[in-house]
C-alpha cells in the first residue's frame, strides 16, 4: 500500500551488473550477539517501540562501532519515526534521516573495504543506499533516487554472489523485478535499457523473502500487501491482503500502521462496512488519547472515513469528515500539513464534483494545490480542474497518490 510502503519505491531503478564476488576472498559471518541485537532493533520498530529499538542498536554500535548494521538501525529508528510518527511531514526529520544515513554509508563502505567477504554487510548497504534513494523519490529527485537505487541493487546482488542463501536480499531484487515489470513512463524506458522487470518473477522474490528471510521477512510481507492492494492491477490479490493483514494485527497489536493496512485491504477487497468499522475504532483510539495513536493521524484517518462514506453513497458524512481532515490544516497554519490533510481537501472537492457543486470543488482543488507538488498530487489536481471528478471514476484507491 502506498501509505506506507512508498519507502521502498528506490527499487524501481535500474541497476548495473555487478563483477563476481572475487575468488579466494573470504566469506565472513554476521556475529550472533550483533545479528541477534540487529534482529531484536527491527522488530522494535516494527512494534513502534522506537526507544527499545535505540537501546538494542546503541548497545550493538557499542560492541561493533567499525560495523555497517548499528548505523544502518539508527537510521531506520530515523526513518520510522518519520514515516510512523510524522506520516512523512516533518522537515527536520527529513534532514536528520538523511545526515544519519549518509554517515552511515561511509562507515558501511569503510567496513567492505576491510571485510569484503561480509555478505550481511553488503545486504546492509544495500538497505541503507534504499534508505537514502527512498528519501529522494519522496521527494521527487529523481536523478539522486537513480543514483542510490543503483547502487541499493549492486549491494544486493553482491551479498547472494557471495551467500546464496541469504535470503533477505531477494526483498531489494524482487521490488526491482515487480516495479520495473509494471511502472510506465521514463522510469520503466530506462530500467528497460539495462535490465527489463518480470513483475510475477518479483513476486515469488518477495515470496521467498517472506517465507525464509531473517532481517526482511515483515518488510516483504507489507510489500506484498501493497502490491494485493494495488487499484485495479493484474497483480491484485486484495482477500490474501485481507487474511495477512489481519494476521499482522494479531503480531503488533497495538501498532497503528499495521490497523491501517488492513483498513486498506478490507477497502480494496470491497469489504466497506468493516473497512469503515476499523476506521471508526482507529479513530476512537485518537479520541481516547492512546499514545500510539497519535494526533498525528487524525487527517490520515477522517480521510479515510471520509472515503469509506464516499463509495458507500453518504456524500454528507463524507464531507463532515474531509471537512474535519481540512481543519487540521487551518488549526495549525505555522506547521507542514500532513499529506493526508491536503488529500482530504482534495477529495473534499471530489464529492462537491459529484454533487454538481462545481465552483466549490474548484474552490477546493484550488487550496490543495496551494501546498505544492511534493506529494504528487500536482497532476491529480490539474486533471480535476480541467475536468469535473465523477461517481464513475469510484471507487478509486483509498491512500493518495
Amino acid at each position: 500500500m502506498k501509505h506506507f510502503f512508498k519507502t521502498v519505491l528506490f527499487l524501481l531503478l535500474p541497476f548495473f551488473f555487478q563483477p563476481a564476488f572475487a575468488a579466494g576472498t573470504a566469506y565472513e559471518d554476521l556475529p550472533a550477539d550483533l545479528r541477534l541485537l540487529t534482529k531484536s532493533g527491527m522488530d522494535a520498530v516494527y512494534s513502534v517501540r522506537l526507544e527499545d529499538a535505540e537501546k538494542y542498536f546503541g548497545e550493538a554500535l557499542a560492541k561493533y562501532p567499525s560495523h555497517p548494521f548499528p548505523h544502518f538501525g539508527l537510521a531506520m529508528v530515523q526513518w520510522a519515526k518519520l514515516e510512523y510518527l510524522e506520516d512523512e511531514s516533518s522537515p527536520e526529520l527529513e534532514n536528520s534521516y538523511s545526515k544519519m544515513t549518509d554517515e552511515a554509508i561511509e562507515i558501511g563502505k569503510k567496513w567492505l573495504k576491510a571485510h569484503p567477504g561480509d555478505a550481511n554487510a553488503h545486504l546492509c548497504m544495500g538497505g541503507m543506499y534504499g534508505l537514502r534513494a527512498r528519501l529522494a523519490v519522496m521527494q521527487h529527485r529523481w536523478l539522486k533516487a537513480y543514483s542510490n537505487g543503483r547502487k541499493a541493487l549492486k549491494s544486493m546482488k553482491r551479498s547472494l554472489e557471495i551467500n546464496d542463501k541469504l535470503y533477505d536480499s531477494y526483498l531489494g531484487l524482487g521490488m526491482y523485478e515487480y516495479y520495473a515489470g509494471t511502472l510506465k513512463g521514463v522510469v520503466k524506458i530506462l530500467a528497460s535499457v539495462l535490465m527489463p522487470g518480470d513483475a510475477s518473477k518479483g513476486i515469488e522474490m518477495l515470496k521467498l523473502c517472506r517465507e525464509k528471510g531473517y532481517f526482511n521477512s515483515t518488510a516483504a510481507e507489507l510489500l506484498l500487501i501493497e502490491i494485493f492492494t494495488q487499484t485495479n492491477s493484474k497483480y491484485a490479490d486484495p482477500a490474501t491482503a485481507v487474511k495477512w493483514s489481519v494476521s499482522l494485527r494479531r503480531r503488533y497489536p497495538d501498532h497503528p500502521q499495521m490497523h491501517f493496512v488492513e483498513i486498506v485491504s478490507l477497502y480494496e477487497n470491497k469489504e466497506y462496512d468493516r473497512s469503515l468499522s476499523e476506521c471508526l475504532e482507529y479513530l476512537k483510539q485518537i479520541e481516547a488519547g492512546n499514545p500510539v495513536y497519535r494526533r498525528r493521524y487524525l487527517p490520515r484517518i477522517t480521510t479515510a472515513i471520509g472515503t469509506n462514506f464516499l463509495v458507500k453513497g453518504d456524500y454528507a458524512s463524507a464531507v463532515r469528515y474531509y471537512r474535519m481532515s481540512e481543519e487540521t490544516v487551518r488549526q495549525h497554519p505555522d506547521q507542514p500539513p500532513a499529506r493526508w490533510a491536503v488529500w482530504g481537501i482534495v477529495r473534499l472537492g471530489n464529492v462537491y464534483d459529484i454533487e454538481g457543486k462545481r465552483e466549490k470543488a474548484l474552490e477546493c482543488y484550488r487550496e490543495a494545490g496551494k501546498f505544492g507538488e511534493g506529494w504528487g498530487f500536482g497532476e491529480y489536481i490539474k486533471e480535476y480542474i480541467k475536468s469535473p471528478y465523477s461517481a464513475g471514476m469510484l471507487p478509486g484507491a483509498l491512500p493518495p497518490p
